[in-house]
């Protein structure tokens, strides 16, 4: 048997509820680690049988808790890191703002000699 990584993040910490519904399903996986899961982004990652699909992992984690914490599914890091760095780039600033604050930034870097 080989091994999959699926990368879930979501709002709230989902972590127990999700491990439950998978310890009741009839999958094979092996529970994960991720670092720095802060209130604000949520994650877990399992390993799964590479023969299960992803959408019976998602059955089995069920839609009620899909949607109550706003689960997404990363199966390659890549596209689970880019995820995570579009959240950090977010933001409610206007297009003049973001402009002012890379100026702001790049004085800090390069501040003018008297």
């Amino acid at each position: 048997m080989n091994w999959i990584t699926i990368y879930i993040t979501g709002k709230y910490d989902f972590r127990e509820e999700v491990k439950k519904k998978l310890e009741h399903a009839e999958l094979d996986f092996m529970p994960g680690y991720v670092e720095n899961s802060t209130g604000a982004n949520i994650h877990d990652l399992y390993w799964i049988d590479d023969q299960t699909d992803l959408r019976v992992l998602k059955q089995a984690i069920g839609s009620k808790l899909i949607w109550k914490y706003r689960l997404r599914f990363y199966d390659t890091l890549e596209s689970f890191i880019e995820s995570q760095n579009t959240k950090k780039n977010d933001s409610n600033f206007t297009a003049e703002e973001l402009s002012l604050i890379a100026e702001m930034e790049d004085a800090l870097k390069h501040p003018v000699a008297k």
